[in-house]
């Protein structure tokens, strides 16, 4: 079992486990005739889905601000307590820097973790911003591909964990996305990278749909293009790394 697995079971294990005492909990007192615990629990969980649904709802809200501090705030603001929050925080922090194209602070996020003392997904989360920082920033598409290459296997995790699935496709089709680039334009990797445009969650399919709108626009089809750039102006508005449709895939 590779680390990252390991470091997922550890969690979720700890968290099995306490809703396996919660649970004998509430079975012992509805054998006594008592029923609150039961009340408390259902209060809970609809209390945790409509957590989940207001955080995921909030999280696409954080683009929508003209520039990253909001968003950067709330990452590390609510990152802070949790096991190696600092270096989710960081990754997320640098991730929405880049979105905006402010490819300096995205660095400084990145360069206050030690990311070698950090489990490997950690790590590559580390390069896929950097693979990021390539494409935008430095237009090298050759680097781009190496490092979503490493994030793609530092992320790699084995067994069914959740959302182990959609990190998957999403780190898959950033691959894809960056030998687009490069020029690798078979009809495989295109419809892996529309595919991701249009199923991915959150702010992920922004990038493919970039990278979409690109190609449209460098093949002369503005209507193609602009569907994938109302797709990237729906979700990140005032990116402004991703507002330049014109770069063109090489050949």
């Amino acid at each position: 079992m590779t680390k990252n697995s390991l470091y997922l079971l550890k969690w979720y294990a700890f968290s099995a486990g306490l809703g396996g005492l919660v649970l004998i909990g509430t079975i012992a007192a509805v054998r006594r005739g008592d029923y609150t615990p039961v009340i408390g629990l259902a209060i809970g969980l609809v209390f945790l889905c409509l957590s989940v649904l207001h955080f995921r709802r909030k999280t696409r809200l954080l683009f929508r601000n003209p520039t990253p501090d909001y968003a950067i705030a709330q990452y590390h603001n609510s990152w802070k307590r949790i096991p190696d929050g600092k270096a989710m925080a960081a990754y997320l922090s640098a991730f929405a820097a880049v979105l905006y194209g402010e490819y300096g602070r995205a660095r400084e996020e990145l360069a206050a973790v030690n990311w070698e003392r950090c489990p490997p997904m950690y790590q590559g989360f580390e390069s896929y911003v950097h693979s990021l920082l390539a494409i935008f920033q430095l237009r090298d598409y050759s680097k781009a591909l190496l490092l979503a290459e490493e994030a793609r296997d530092l992320c790699a995790v084995e067994g069914r964990f959740p959302g182990a699935t959609k990190s998957s496709v999403a780190l898959s089709s950033h691959v894809a996305v960056c030998r687009f680039l490069l020029g690798d334009v078979d009809r495989q990797i295109l419809t892996q990278i529309e595919t991701a445009a249009r199923q991915t969650s959150g702010v992920s399919p922004a990038i493919p749909a970039w990278a979409l709108a690109a190609y449209y626009t460098s093949e002369g089809r503005p209507e193609d293009a602009e569907e994938y750039l109302a797709i990237v102006n729906r979700l990140v508005p005032y990116g402004a790394a991703l507002q330049d449709s014109h770069i063109r895939a090489r050949r």
